[in-house]
């Protein structure tokens, strides 16, 4: 059997790529920025605890164990390079090279490259690398909501959304950014539906999965500061306002984005295309595209998928992805939901306080960021775990998710309008 490592974050979408794993029974090591012991009971082979931050250390980890190839779940990793370092050592790696994640890694190459295909897939846009009058103006003249993105390689969200009333806020946060990462862009915001669409390819072919919608905002209605995501649901009935020719030219774009950056760098991408796309009516714009499984989302992805993640990875490094057929239940709902710690984002009141999730159906429970020590969980300052589950209809799929989230007993919080919310 094959010996695989899966290099992550210990989040949920961590969680449930190991699930698979060991379902399929390879020897499964992992190697993850922090403790989950869940995906620690399912390991047959070794598990490590190692900053991702220091990515010779992750890769004297990989060579030692010597796996017939590695998943990277974690993005940043993945812009650190590790991937090219693998290669030449002849270990194969479900991810991009470090020259074709600059797709992720830079906001201001994305935004370039869309613009060699098609600069009306942009908003409008500028870049800075110094704290201005010209950028004070440029954000003072938005009308509307601005968007602030930092370019660069940092760990958690990196995009943060302003009201036209919190100008002086996106001013303070323009610098900080420029002050610790030296390069920041201002978009526009533009009203309309916000969908995600991940593209699994081998550098030839690509695999579109169902359309699905990640719940960033901390507050229901889609209020609050941007987390990595809350909740996530995928599933026709979900996406009835998105057009037949609006999904067709979110499969065109991400196509016509491979191809480019093919081209561009003279590699073939393996692994994930995540594109988060703005639509309105048949107009189809780019917000970004990641690198990296998504997280929640992969959760659901996963629950629908009729081949296995484990076949799925094997034909993205055999090149014969195109063979795959049928891959999706796109009949089905799945929706996902993350815990995270009472007044998560306001102050840090309840970090270090015990959840107790004892009741909860184990089959839905996906662990993400936890101390556990003695027998007992304990909530961090970040997603402490979600709940994902399968239905045939919206109503169903959160009566089960909802059901189960009401035997969790803490100082916790989860939004309860997954499913509900546009």
């Amino acid at each position: 059997m094959k010996n695989v490592i899966l290099v992550g974050g210990a989040t949920g979408r961590e969680h449930a790529i190991a699930k698979q794993f060991n379902e399929e029974g390879y020897i499964l090591s992992a190697i993850l920025w922090a403790d989950n012991p869940f995906i620690e009971k399912l390991c047959t082979g070794k598990y490590l605890k190692i900053n991702l931050d220091d990515v010779e250390n992750v890769y004297k980890a990989i060579i030692e164990i010597n796996p017939d190839y590695v998943v990277i779940g974690q993005g940043e990793v993945i812009q650190r390079g590790l991937c090219d370092m693998l290669k030449e050592k002849g270990i194969m790696c479900i991810g991009p090279s470090k020259k074709l994640a600059q797709l992720e890694g830079s906001k201001t190459f994305c935004r370039d490259l869309l613009s060699e295909i098609d600069d009306s897939l942009n908003p409008k846009h500028k870049d800075f690398y110094n704290f201005t009058e010209e950028l004070k103006e440029y954000i003072y003249n938005f009308k509307t909501k601005i968007v602030v993105k930092c370019d660069g390689v940092i760990t958690g969200p990196r995009v943060r959304i302003y009201e036209n009333s919190e100008k002086e806020e996106a001013l303070r946060n323009a610098n900080n950014w420029l002050e610790n990462y030296g390069h920041i862009i201002v978009e526009e915001f533009i009203e309309g539906h916000e969908v995600a669409i991940m593209s699994y390819t081998d550098g030839k072919s690509l695999i579109h999965t169902p359309i699905f919608k990640n719940h960033k905002r901390i507050g229901e209605g889609n209020v609050g500061e941007n987390t990595s995501g809350m909740g996530t649901i995928t599933g026709k009935e979900c996406f009835s306002y998105i057009s037949e020719n609006a999904e067709k030219k979110m499969h065109e774009i991400t196509e016509k984005v491979m191809k480019k950056i093919n081209e561009k760098c003279g590699e073939k991408y393996l692994g994930s295309l995540y594109g988060e796309f703005l639509v309105r009516g048949d107009e189809v714009k780019v917000i970004e595209y990641n690198c990296r499984f998504g997280n929640p989302s992969s959760m659901n992805i996963l629950n629908i998928m009729k081949v296995s993640f484990p076949n799925l990875c094997e034909h993205i490094l055999n090149g014969n992805i195109d063979e795959l057929e049928d891959v999706f239940d796109e009949e089905n709902v799945s929706l996902s939901a993350y815990v995270v710690p009472k007044d998560y984002t306001v102050n840090t009141n309840h970090v270090g306080d015990e959840v107790d999730f004892s009741e909860v159906n184990n089959s839905l429970f996906y662990c993400g960021n936890m101390k556990y020590e003695n027998g007992k969980y304990y909530l961090k300052n970040s997603r402490a775990f979600a709940i994902c589950a399968k239905a045939s209809s919206i109503e169903e799929a959160r009566k089960i998710v909802y059901e189960e989230l009401e035997k969790v007993k803490g100082n916790i919080y989860y939004r309860k309008d997954i499913g509900n919310a546009n």
